[in-house]
């Protein structure tokens, strides 16, 4: 479900970006992308709770006790939206003057005319966040990903049909409205489960201290990687313009989309880890290991496509060929690939219980992308403070990866698998071949270019076939859909 989620989503960004683009303007688009990110920057207020409620609830769940089930899901809901509203409140002229900042002085009156919109839809979001954790700790993710689904579909025609008429408020209008949607309908599906009245009103303090106590450990990590997108937008439109902030806004949700295809497969590994540490000690580095060779063989040649893939994209979602958004999604893949390729020890760090490697490199990350961006977009604008961007991403996230090998003793030759060389090879001799040819020359409306494309999916597609890997997790597939459906129809 998670899967079909993510792909349901990114069609309806696809559709819903290029229809904005073409009604109120990348300007415009730039502006409310940035609004909503500042904004976002007040969930530090949520401390962590949001991660809490997945596991008190599963807790309490598991014993039988809905009580506290609906306990823990009311006192963290009414905790979040207490929180997030004053901080709101108490933002919003900074909010202002920081967007007085990095936005021209011709394009402030619009930024300052949504912000209201963008701080009551953030809102709705973070309070609907901590409900759709206790669907999560039902293990009802399934529910959870039918509702995004229903509300970016709902909120995608709601854009039709408004945006038209009143432009950026009609964008903002439709956000507030599919998030209340969400809302309503993640609320309901919970009452019919749980002893829940028509709106949350049970504040328990014992239960608050338990999901506090337990979401500041995680709070730190929050933060640093809640600061990664504003502080990068907000440079990129000081240094490079509001335009250069609506395509590296398109360039992000595009590769973010297809990371999360990726780590999602990593993230559910987190119980897993923790049950070996307490029952299999020895084989979690063959845990490590595995999760790492498949997001390996997985992800490479993903990427891989995406970069080559770039110029039909920007004429399909665009309209037309656009070189700073080919060039953000570039470089954003890269570093997002180079990131993804240290989720497997992030998250064994978090199954462990061990983060101390994951808050230094997500403070390295922050600070470096601020530090970075600033002299990067100084010098180079835009580009420079993309290319901060990247390379601090790359260097933050190595300190998950090399720190846990240091620790655990795992060679550093296992970093590019055995018998992902082959893939490696085939991979990058693509990626020379097409920054090698002409500009230009790789976009669709060129005939070579669309052999060239064809022959390197096919070459890509072939060398995954091969790949011992395939045939691994064909095995795992098979046995999880079938044998084990077997064996508990069996009663085993």
């Amino acid at each position: 479900m998670t899967v079909v989620q993510i792909i349901i989503i990114a069609a309806v960004l696809f559709i819903l970006y290029r229809f904005l683009l073409n009604t109120i303007g990348v300007k415009q688009f730039g502006i409310w992308s940035l609004v909503l990110s500042t904004t976002s920057v007040t969930s530090i207020a949520q401390f962590g709770l949001s991660g809490s409620v997945v596991i008190f609830v599963s807790k309490y769940h598991a014993r039988g006790e809905k009580n506290n089930v609906a306990a823990v899901i009311q006192t963290a809901a009414i905790s979040v939206a207490v929180f997030i509203g004053i901080i709101l409140l108490i933002s919003y002229p900074v909010i202002k003057w920081i967007l007085s900042l990095v936005i021209a002085e011709e394009s402030i009156h619009l930024a300052i005319l949504i912000l209201p919109y963008a701080l009551i839809a953030f809102w709705i979001t973070a309070v609907t966040s901590t409900l759709q954790s206790g669907l999560d700790g039902l293990q009802r993710i399934d529910l959870s990903s039918i509702l995004l689904m229903g509300g970016a579909i709902f909120h995608l025609a709601l854009c039709f049909l408004i945006v038209p008429k009143y432009q950026l408020l009609g964008l903002a209008y439709a956000t507030i409205a599919k998030n209340v949607f969400v809302f309503i309908f993640i609320w309901l599906f919970l009452k019919k489960r749980l002893p829940l009245p028509v709106f949350p009103n049970r504040w328990d303090k014992n239960i608050f201290q338990e999901i506090f106590r337990y979401g500041l450990r995680f709070q730190v990590i929050s933060v640093a990687q809640m600061l990664y997108d504003p502080v990068t937008k907000m440079l990129i439109s000081k240094f490079g313009g509001l335009a250069t902030v609506g395509f590296y806004e398109m360039a992000s949700k595009l590769i973010l989309q297809a990371r999360s295809l990726m780590v999602s497969a990593n993230r559910v590994l987190v119980p897993t880890y923790a049950e070996f540490k307490e029952k299999l000690p020895r084989e979690i580095n063959n845990l490590y290991l595995t999760s790492y060779r498949l997001i390996f063989y997985l992800s490479v040649p993903l990427f891989t496509l995406l970069i080559i893939l770039m110029p039909i994209i920007s004429e399909a979602w665009i309209g037309h060929y656009e070189g700073v958004f080919v060039v953000f999604g570039i470089l954003l893949a890269v570093g997002w690939l180079l990131n993804l390729l240290n989720a497997p020890s992030y998250y064994a760090y978090c199954g462990i219980g061990d983060l101390k490697w994951n808050v230094i490199g997500n403070i390295t990350i922050a600070v470096l992308n601020a530090g970075l961006g600033i002299l990067l977009g100084s010098l180079f604008g835009g580009i420079g403070v993309m290319f901060a961007f990247v390379a601090a991403l790359t260097f933050g996230s190595s300190i998950f990866c090399v720190s846990y090998h240091r620790k655990y003793k795992i060679s550093f030759r296992e970093v590019i698998p055995s018998a992902s060389k082959g893939l490696v090879i085939i991979c990058l001799s693509l990626l020379l071949v097409f920054f090698l040819l002409p500009p230009g020359i790789s976009r669709p409306v060129f005939p070579v270019g669309i052999l060239l494309i064809g022959v390197a999916v096919s070459a890509i597609l072939i060398t995954m076939w091969l790949h011992p890997m395939r045939k691994q997790l064909f095995g795992w597939i098979k046995n999880d859909l079938f044998l084990n459906r077997k064996t508990k129809y069996q009663g085993g």
